[in-house]
């Protein structure tokens, strides 16, 4: 017989504090549509202001994403907390490698450091149009930011 796993409560993260957890890391997913199929790719990311900048080569992601819709979400899980995280956000690929509007030249002044190996001459960023984030654990504890 199975254990009984404890309830667990959901909570919505405002704007602002989606925000910071974002600004606290530096890895996360972007979702984009390629051929009609979602796909998701990992990838390090830097924030300006309200702007998710990655690095990318030539390929799938710089394919697709700019211009299009994409999704891009960011987690945390502590397991032996039975806590975590999700903030996910919603907008619009932009190439902002060489772009001289205002945008880009606030996308390019974010830091990324791409984790995987290869040259990523090509810069893409995300403005937002909506932002969301759900907190969740044991309903019995807490589930301020001792996750986040």
């Amino acid at each position: 017989m199975r254990a009984r796993k404890p309830a667990s409560q959901l909570k919505e993260i405002p704007a602002a504090e989606c925000w910071e957890l974002l600004g606290r890391h530096d890895m996360g997913r972007i979702a984009i549509v390629v051929d009609g199929k979602p796909q998701i790719f990992p990838v390090n990311y830097g924030l300006r202001g309200t702007v998710i900048v990655f690095r990318t080569a030539a390929g799938t992601k710089l394919a697709y994403a700019p211009q299009s819709p994409v999704a891009f979400e960011v987690d945390e899980y502590d397991a032996s907390a039975g806590a975590g995280w999700s903030v996910m956000v919603q907008g619009f690929g932009r190439d902002v490698t060489e772009a001289a509007d205002d945008f880009s030249w606030t996308a390019r002044g974010a830091r990324v450091h791409p984790a995987a190996p290869g040259d990523k001459l090509h810069m893409v960023a995300i403005d937002p149009t909506h932002i969301s984030g759900r907190r969740f654990g044991p309903a019995n504890a807490g589930t301020g930011s001792e996750t986040g």
